[in-house]
């Protein structure tokens, strides 16, 4: 499991149906940094539909959340969420063994963007 231990975390953050957009959105381009969809990166895409309670049909909504709404969306929520989001990334960065530059960009300018 890679999110062992922050499940129960992420599960009580009750994100609302923009929140969860935003954050699957931001989930979906973590995965499409490198142009590479490796094995664990899927099962934690798996793991986190579960925990988050969301199916491929919410990710293609997700996809179509423009990126300016996906910011404002994140943005607001509470530092709480924000932290959740940023283990969730980071965890997806790490879990097909190695995390590309993009990646690591990305969290960097995620961060910025929360902070």
């Amino acid at each position: 499991m890679y999110f062992s231990g922050i499940n129960e975390t992420v599960e009580r953050m009750n994100f609302d149906q923009d929140e969860k957009l935003a954050v699957v959105k931001t989930i979906a381009e973590t995965i499409e940094l490198d142009k590479k969809y490796k094995v664990g990166e899927l099962m934690c895409l798996d793991e986190l539909m579960d925990t988050l309670d969301f199916d491929m049909q919410f990710v293609e909504e997700a996809r179509e959340l423009s990126s300016l709404k996906t910011v404002s969306i994140l943005r607001s929520m509470s530092e709480e969420k924000k932290k959740a989001l940023i283990i969730m990334i980071d965890k997806m960065t790490e879990a097909d063994g190695f995390v590309h530059r993009k990646e690591s960009e990305f969290v960097v300018n995620l961060v910025s963007v929360l902070s």
